[in-house]
């Protein structure tokens, strides 16, 4: 129940209300620490979500792979390349963690956002699985807050190949192509 509400606090918006309720919580499962975790990343506070990462270590809880979803999120959105790096790379190192699609696309979305296009383009040429359409949709997202047309399209084409019946790739396509007058 207590995951619940913190879960629910934070779709909500209320950051504070989360913290409260995961206070109250009586021995917090790696469930609750992760869902504060999850909340502080939607919310941009990615110092506080790593604070509580390594807090949550500290208590001896070992991270699953949602727990690094929300960890990558979190780097993505405080615009910690580096750190999300270091995060995917302890996943597999010293967890065991194999990443799947979600947390690569935690990683395309660090690159995109800090306008490493071409590196992201690379990191998802080069994953050990098959990237899906929300891979390369969260590159084209990125092409399409930095203008760059021409990856924007080899983005689009991926992403409609993979999933064709996803309006959101011809969306985001169409709008790029507009914004250049194509």
């Amino acid at each position: 129940v207590g995951s619940s509400l913190l879960t629910m606090y934070s779709k909500f918006g209320s950051i504070d209300d989360c913290c409260k309720a995961f206070s109250q919580i009586n021995g917090p499962d790696l469930i609750a620490w992760t869902a504060l975790i999850a909340s502080y990343a939607q919310h941009g506070k990615a110092n506080e979500a790593l604070q509580v990462y390594n807090l949550m270590k500290e208590k001896g809880f070992k991270p699953d792979k949602v727990t690094f979803v929300g960890v990558l999120s979190a780097c993505s959105h405080g615009g910690l390349v580096e750190e999300s790096y270091f995060h995917l790379n302890s996943m597999v190192k010293d967890y065991g963690i194999e990443p799947e699609n979600r947390h690569y696309v935690c990683m395309v979305d660090a690159l995109g956002r800090s306008g490493r296009l071409r590196e992201a383009e690379s990191f998802i040429n080069n994953m050990h699985i098959k990237p899906d359409a929300l891979v390369w949709g969260t590159l084209l997202a990125a092409c399409k807050i930095h203008g760059e047309v021409e990856l924007g399209k080899v983005a689009a084409k991926k992403a409609i190949e993979l999933k064709p019946s996803d309006a959101g790739a011809y969306i985001s396509l169409s709008n790029i192509l507009a914004e250049v007058g194509e």
